[in-house]
Formats: C-alpha cells, structure tokens, sequence
C-alpha cells in the first residue's frame, strides 16, 4: 500500500487530520490553472495582494485554494457535484485579508498568544474537531492515546500496524511526518483562535462601557408608552411641480453640507453580452441527430437489429450506460419507462427538458436488497389519539368497500408529500423507514391494506403494490440542443473584433448599432461588492482609464462580456452635480412643507383651547385625524410612519394639553397626549444592574463588529488576482 490514505485505513486510530475543517479564521480554497493569466512573473514570489503593505503570496493563496477543494469534494456525498470555485476563491481572499488584518491590530494593542497558552489548550481542552479523530465507536474520547500522540508523534509508528509487508518503514516514516506537519498547523490554527478571541475581548472592553445615567433614560424608555390624539396638516394640496429651486439656493445648500457627501471610489461601465445559447444551426444539428437515430431504429425488423443500432449510436453520440443499480435508486421519472421494459428493448424518442431521450434495458437481476413499493394514508394524531384513530378506521372501512386506495389517500391523507401522488412513496429498502412502518410493509403481501400503523407521525393506513427485489441495468442516448463550439467561437470572435474596435477609438454605441446588438451601462458602482458577480472584472474596471477596455470574457448567467470603462469618481467628496438631484429634492420637500407652517398655525389658533382634539374635525372634515395606542418612543406611528420629531415631543409634553403646531419631518401635527405609562423610579432602580449588563454584553457583540468595519474600511487592501485569474 503506497499512499497515506492506504495507512489510515490499516490504523484503528488513524488521526484523519489531513481533512481537517480549521475552524475560526482559516479558510481554504481552490484556483484552477486554466483561468491564470499568463505573465512573465515567477509564480513562486507572484504577490496576489497586499493589506497595509503585507504581501499575500501567490503560493500561499494557491495552497489554500486547492486544500479547501479536495476537503469540499472529500465531504460531498455526490462526486459529480458541482463546487463553485469562484465562490471558495472569494472566501480565501477574504479571510486571508481578515487573517493580516487581525494579526496587525494585535500587534498595536499587544497582544500575544504564548506557546504554552497554546500547549495548555491542546492537552487541556482539545477542540472537538480534533477529539474527533481520537473518539471510537461508542463515542468515547480516546484521551491516553491522544495525549500520547501530541505529545510524541513519533508513537504514531505504533499504530501503523506490524507487518512489515503491509506498512513500510518509509510509510510509517512519511505518516509521521504528515502528523508532525498537521500538529503545527492545528497549533497555528488555535493561535489564531486565541489571538481573535483576545482581540474581541479587548475591543469589546473599551467599547461597551454604559453609563448609569444612558441605560436608565434607555430603559425609561422602552419601558414607557404613551396615548395620543394627533392632527394631521400634510401638504397634500401642494404641486411638487409649482415650487422652484434656485442654482443659487442648490449651491449654498451643496457648500454648507459637502462634508456629509463623502464617497468611495467609482466605476461605471458600457458592456455587450452575448448569451451561449445554441444557434440556429445548432438546433438543426440536433434536430437532424434525432431524426437519423429514430429512423435508423425503425428501420430495423429485429430486436437483435435495433441492439445493434443502438450500440453504434451509443458511441456515436455520447451515451452512457448505468450498472446494475436497485430500483429504489434509480429516478422513479426514469423507471417508469424501464419498468415494464423486456430485455435489450429501446423506448424512445422521449423529449424530456434534457433533450429527446431513448432508453434500453441492458438487463435485470435479483438483488441482495428487499425493495417494495407502497402507497399510504397518514392521519395526524393533533392532541386527539383516539379520535385520529377512528378516522383511521373509517377510511380503511372504505378501502374494503372497494374505492380507489390513490383517490381516497388524495382525498384525505394528511401527508403533504405524498398525498398528491395518491399516498405514493416509491420504492424504498429497509431502513428507510421509521421501524413500525417498515415492518407492516414488509410483512405484508402485495396488495394487501395493512392499518392503522402508529408511528410519531401518527396513525398510517398502507397498501402495498410492489416488492420487486431486482437490480436493472440500463443505457440511455440523450440528443441535446447545445451551443455547439464552432458557435461558441463564432461569438467570441465577434466580441474580440468588437474590442479591437473599441481599443481603435470606436465607439460602442454605434459599434452595437451596426451590428444589431445592445449596449447596456452599469450604475456606478464600488470595490466593496462584485458586479457581474466577477470580481475580475470588478478589479480590472478599477485598475483601467475612462475608454480602456475589458477584453471578452465568459460570464456565469450572462455568457460572453466585453466592456469599456466610461465613467470613474474619485474617493472624497462627491460632486454637485452628482448631489444636484438629492439636495434639489431636499429643498423642495422643505419648501413645501413650509408653505403648510401658516395653515397648522391658523388651525391651531381656532383648537388650542379645546377640551377634546378630536373636536378639530369639525374645522375641516379632510383634516387626518389619529387615535394613536400604546406609542413607543421609536418614532413609529401607525398611519403616519417613521417621525422620530413626533413622537419624541409626544413623550415630552404634559397630559391634557392640545400643543403645536410641530414640524415633523414631512407633515406638521398638533398633539394632545391622553396619558403616560411610565415606570417608576423605584422599578428603574430595582432592574437598572441587570439591564445595564444586558446592554454591555449587546454593546460589546456590537462593538467588535462596527470597530472591524471601520479598521477594514480605512485599512489599504490592494487586490493583484486580476494579473493571473479572469475566473474570480
């Protein structure tokens, strides 16, 4: 046995460290060579990235990238799975930047993660991922062993087995030495560990502290509502249209604000796309495949003809064929077309969302697995056993009646998965199955109605259709319409030919006129998220001039993309003319709520001394009027929305008194507060301690995450992946 894995599989207690899951702020990932960007650069010293000036190696990148691919597919249950590199490679970069980041702002508070911290954690306290690798069938942690083999991993020799046939002394050696290798990193992995959980601590510290005077108006606060009458003026009458905004007026606001205009860095782009979809003369290939392979077939007079036929456009046209296989496993949309199937028969032409489809039964044998095929009726049992019970046999009643066992399961079968499909559950093979049901189906015959079967689900009621102990082994022939690679090339060529005229000064409008394609333009957008969900092109837009051009390139969901650089912003302050729309729209809201001040303050001239504000409404029968319950001070109100102005005064005005007129945020109001439920001074005391270290553990979760954000946002993070990868 030449390889580790062949050792691990001859230890009992083989430690499986080489598929790891670092937890914490270690994340692995993949890259696949065929998306580098070739270059002159060596590799071995390519720097992918820079946080702060601290280089992220290529070598490094790449390293984690394939550990965390082989770790996903070694997890997956289905090797044909799909992983989305692109999405693992974000991931890697992403904690690769957390990982300097965090250990840069450790090293400004001082803190230090000694080794014997971390000695202390492993024999003291191993993580679970790890106590994993050293627990046996029951479940017990094997920790003499353990002990023994971090602390001397040279014992791993021990449990590598004696034979000197089966385990060579250059294995035992090459396993140890893999041992020696995952113990480092798992001492590297826990200092991080330790050194995050040291730095969230010390964050949380200086960041949570809760004045006593803060947590008591807080909790004043939430404790406390109030009822109110409130009258709505709104400028409802007002034209937006009517009312005019200056140049002048725009400027003054744009200069006495600007500071608060502040802006990242931004790109705008036109782009082309050409979706791969398959091209006219793709489909009557295809179609064409098709025709040919059903005529062929009916042209031959034997089963042995048409096996033949077969068998040479299997290879002709990609089939497959699938190994003797239980029915239970097979796709039950598949079987019910081999199911009645003779031997080497063909049923087809199918047109199937894949495509016209054929298949062939290769063969049938008995299988080592007991399979049936059962139909069922759940009643829920709810909070009423016996009454689920009666209705279990009320329906089993009219089985033996002689209705239909689907029609009734559809009728009355409380199981939303199966009831549609008349109580159908397929096939399925033992253990499959909750205990009770799977041995009345087991026991029964077929077609026999067996129930009620109690199981947690409640009571069951089951018709066996089938027990078909049998494996099947079957080949299909898929005709595709798929975009063919001359068509594929056919596009790229186009885009290349576009970009070369771009890259000459043309101009992309009229470029896509001419050849009947359609320009589409970005919004500005940051380095913050992925457009395109590219973070290449992401990348590669920040780096070019206004006019350069993104070279084609193949897109997930879009297909091929060429794009041109038409618009960059400047981190700082925004521009006029980008504010000119906002502030424009924020003065015209102003003005129109000013023209309302001298009709709230009229009508609450002719109020003001009423007992009752509702009695307002005789004023003006258009005037909104609320009754408002059990307001909060969170600036909620129902039927108005969100105005923080109006119920802060709410909660600052005496009972009794109808006050205003108050400018809100966009209407004006006059108030008559009702009455107050406020806590008294003695409850805010009796749970001010509890709720000030309620606040302080909120605080302190909070507080690491906005600290992070701010270190992150001024942090300099230079990305360099756009020189070696397009596929990011």
């Amino acid at each position: 046995m030449g390889t580790l894995s062949n050792i691990r599989k001859i230890s009992p207690y083989a430690l499986g460290l080489f598929a790891l899951i670092f937890i914490g702020y270690m994340v692995l990932s993949d890259a696949d060579i065929g998306t580098l960007i070739r270059s002159g650069e060596s590799l071995q010293n390519a720097v992918v990235g820079k946080v702060n000036g601290e280089k992220i190696l290529y070598t490094d990148y790449e390293d984690r990238v394939r550990a965390q691919i082989e770790q996903q597919r070694a997890q997956m249950q289905d090797p044909n799975q799909e992983i989305d590199e692109s999405t693992v490679r974000q991931q890697v970069w992403n904690q690769l930047v957390d990982n300097l980041l965090f250990k840069q702002e450790a090293k400004k508070m001082g803190i230090i993660v000694t080794p014997d911290e971390i000695r202390d954690e492993l024999i003291e306290n191993p993580p679970d991922y790890l106590k994993q690798s050293f627990t046996d069938s029951s479940g017990k942690f094997l920790k003499d062993i353990y002990l023994q083999l971090i602390t001397n991993p040279e014992s791993y020799r021990n449990y590598l087995g004696s034979d000197q046939q089966q385990v060579s002394e250059e294995q035992k050696t090459e396993a140890v030495n893999q041992l020696r290798k995952d113990l480092s990193e798992i001492e590297s992995v826990l200092a991080r560990n330790k050194m995050f959980a040291h730095l969230r601590t010390s964050v949380g510290m200086f960041n949570s502290i809760v004045s006593p005077t803060f947590a008591k108006v807080k909790y004043v606060n939430q404790n406390s509502s109030m009822d109110a009458k409130i009258l709505v003026i709104s400028p409802q009458n007002v034209k937006p249209e009517d009312i005019k905004i200056s140049d002048a007026e725009i400027q003054k606001y744009y200069n006495a604000h600007k500071n608060f205009y502040k802006q990242e860095a931004q790109v705008q782009l036109k782009y082309i796309t050409f979706p791969l979809q398959p091209s006219r003369d793709d489909s009557i290939r295809a179609d064409k495949r098709a025709r040919e392979l059903d005529e062929a077939l009916k042209n031959c007079k034997t089963v042995e003809e048409r096996d033949s036929v077969f068998e040479i456009k299997m290879s002709e046209l990609g089939g497959e064929t699938f190994d003797y296989t239980p029915v239970n496993k097979i796709d039950q949309e598949v079987y019910k077309y081999l199911m009645f199937l003779p031997d080497r028969y063909i049923a087809g032409p199918l047109v199937l969302p894949e495509g016209i489809t054929y298949y062939r039964l290769d063969g049938r044998r008995p299988s080592s697995q007991e399979i049936v095929r059962a139909n069922h009726i759940l009643i829920k049992i709810n909070n009423n056993k016996d009454s689920a019970y009666k209705r279990a046999l009320e329906i089993i009643k009219e089985i033996k009646s002689g209705k239909d066992f689907t029609v009734l399961a559809r009728q009355y079968s409380q199981d939303p998965g199966s009831a549609q499909n008349g109580g159908d559950l397929g096939y399925f093979g033992r253990g499959q199955m909750v205990k009770p049901f799977e041995d009345a189906v087991f026991s029964a015959k077929v077609g026999e109605v067996v129930g009620p079967i109690e199981t947690e689900f409640g009571y069951h009621i089951i018709k066996v259709y089938d027990k078909n102990p049998e494996e099947i082994k079957y080949s299909k022939i898929t005709i595709k319409n798929v975009i063919s690679n001359a068509t594929k090339n056919a596009l790229f060529r186009e885009a290349y030919s576009i970009s070369k005229q771009l890259q000459d000064g043309g101009n992309i409008d009229t470029i896509a006129k001419r050849l009947n394609r359609v320009v589409n333009i970005t919004p500005y957008f940051t380095q913050e998220r992925p457009i395109f969900n590219s973070w290449y092109i992401t990348n590669k837009a920040f780096d070019l001039d206004v006019g350069e051009v993104i070279e084609p390139i193949e897109l997930k969901y879009y297909g091929i993309f060429v794009g041109q650089v038409v618009g960059k912003k400047k981190a700082g302050i925004a521009s006029l003319e980008d504010k000119r729309d906002e502030i424009e729209t924020k003065l015209r809201d102003k003005k129109i709520l000013d023209m309302v001040k001298s009709q709230a303050e009229q009508i609450y001239s002719q109020v003001k001394n009423y007992q009752d504000l509702e009695q307002a409404q005789q004023i003006d029968t258009t005037l909104k009027f609320i009754n408002a319950i059990g307001l909060k001070n969170d600036g909620k109100v129902q039927g108005i929305g969100n105005d923080v102005i109006l119920t802060q005064k709410i909660f600052d005005s005496p009972i009794g008194q109808i006050l205003g007129p108050i400018r809100g945020e966009r209407n004006y109001y006059i108030i008559q507060v009702l009455n107050k439920q406020i806590p008294d001074m003695q409850t805010v005391q009796a749970n001010l301690d509890n709720y000030i270290k309620q606040l302080t553990t909120e605080a302190a979760k909070s507080a690491f995450f906005s600290w992070y954000t701010e270190v992150k946002k001024s942090a300099k993070i230079q990305d360099y992946r756009s020189k070696y990868y397009k596929d990011f």
